[in-house]
């Protein structure tokens, strides 16, 4: 019994750390999504100069994105006019991190963690659009992206997504627009509040609960839908595309700090060995930044370097082989191996430099898998942890399991195709 004893109070750690940060970055994304014009965006990135490729990268840092979802958005960028290059800084940094699992990373290792993990994830970004100005210039005047997903719509099928205003393709609020609706809301309140406060006779009182709707004061948005919205992007759309893996994510961290020996990492060998492991490991893998980072907890925890875990981190959430075959059909094979070379490259090379640097320096990156001890933070994880329980239920309740199930195995597919060949052939 003390397995299954460990394996769930790892479990309760997990859920303890993860709900009340990944609450908030559920929010934040439903934030970014209303208050990020798309059109600016695509606005900065025209151009195959470093300035596009960086603004690239920094835009995709906050954006939670899965490694698959993020190729219709790449394809739309391009179809509005990006540039290759900042396409595919855009391409790594989105899917790597995101306001969910910067703060999820806060959660189990740190702060210092916390904002390495986006800067590396934003020079891989960069480095990666500098060669692709280099390398891929003379494929410049070939037409990418023909349709939204290349055929693929196992991978790719993230619609039914209603805009804010039924006239506009996206959610952009202005401030100016979110300033007006904000008053709007406020004065509707206020003169429902007098209304009841001094109720005229000679005409009916208003019903309980009403105000007066912000359009008849002057404004094109009502601030509650905008509410609405900003909640249901990041509490259905969003987390019905990560709930799933996420729960998978942390059910691997737990079978792994089960099954790895506490003194595997104390070879030699072994320490080296370990960072083209999490290379095979992480390249071929679907999973999503959030999920990834419980089991990248797991392997410190158990042994494994930072710089270790840091490619898992890194090479996991940006690649599977599914996004790869959807990359190569829409933006050609030698767009798909600067993009696979300069994600194994600069992860591998920063993941061994941050090793020596701890190393020379004398200090070690701890990791958090202990609920916290004061009464007040403990309350309130207890209230994250509940409220996630919640959300997931409610999530798969209407459909987000099944859907997550669905396309994991869509991704595993074409893992086990060679797997089968080569099984099928040692048979002969």
């Amino acid at each position: 019994m003390a397995p299954l004893t460990d394996f769930l109070d790892f479990l309760q750690t997990s859920f303890l750390l993860l709900g009340p940060m990944l609450l908030l970055g559920l929010f934040l994304a439903g934030v970014i999504h209303v208050l990020v014009s798309p059109q600016l965006i695509f606005k900065w990135l025209r151009k195959e100069n470093l300035q596009s490729v960086a603004s690239a990268a920094a835009i995709g840092v906050p954006i939670p994105l899965c490694s698959c979802s993020v190729v219709p958005v790449v394809a739309e960028m391009r179809r509005k006019g990006a540039s290759r290059s900042s396409c595919m800084s855009f391409l790594i940094t989105a899917p790597e991190t995101g306001a969910d699992s910067i703060l999820v990373t806060h959660a189990f290792f740190g702060p210092i963690a916390a904002v390495v993990r986006p800067l590396i994830s934003f020079v891989t970004a960069v480095v990666a659009g500098v060669f692709c100005i280099g390398l891929v210039r003379q494929d410049a005047g070939k037409t990418d992206a023909p349709d939204r997903c290349g055929g693929h719509d196992d991978c790719c099928d993230h619609g039914g997504h209603e805009p804010l205003l039924h006239d506009k393709d996206d959610c952009y609020v202005s401030p100016a627009q979110l300033k007006d609706a904000l008053f709007a809301w406020a004065r509707s309140l206020r003169l429902g509040a007098l209304a009841w406060a001094k109720p005229d006779f000679g005409r009916q009182a208003p019903l309980a609960g009403r105000t007066v709707p912000s359009q008849a004061i002057g404004t094109a948005l009502d601030f509650n839908r905008i509410c609405k919205h900003v909640f249901r992007y990041g509490f259905v759309e969003v987390a019905d595309d990560i709930l799933f893996a996420l729960l998978v994510g942390v059910a691997l961290g737990g079978l792994l700090y089960l099954a790895i020996p506490s003194d595997l990492m104390a070879n030699e060998y072994a320490r080296w060995m370990a960072y083209p492991v999490m290379v095979i490991v992480g390249i071929p893998l679907y999973i999503c930044a959030s999920a990834s980072t419980p089991i990248a907890a797991a392997l410190v925890a158990k042994g494994f370097s930072p710089g270790a875990a840091l490619i898992f981190l890194m090479t996991g959430p940006a690649t599977n082989t599914g996004t790869i075959a959807v990359i190569v059909s829409q933006f050609g094979a030698r767009f798909a191996s600067v993009y696979i070379g300069c994600v194994i490259a600069v992860t591998v090379a920063l993941g061994i430099l941050i090793d020596s640097l701890l190393l020379l320096g004398g200090v070690s990156l701890a990791v958090n898998l202990e609920a916290s001890d004061s009464a007040a933070i403990a309350l309130f994880q207890w209230g994250g942890a509940v409220a996630l329980l919640a959300l997931i239920v409610w999530r798969f309740r209407a459909g987000a399991g099944k859907s997550g199930y669905a396309e994991l195995l869509a991704n595993l597919r074409p893992m086990a195709a060679p797997l089968k060949r080569a099984w099928g052939r040692a048979r002969r």
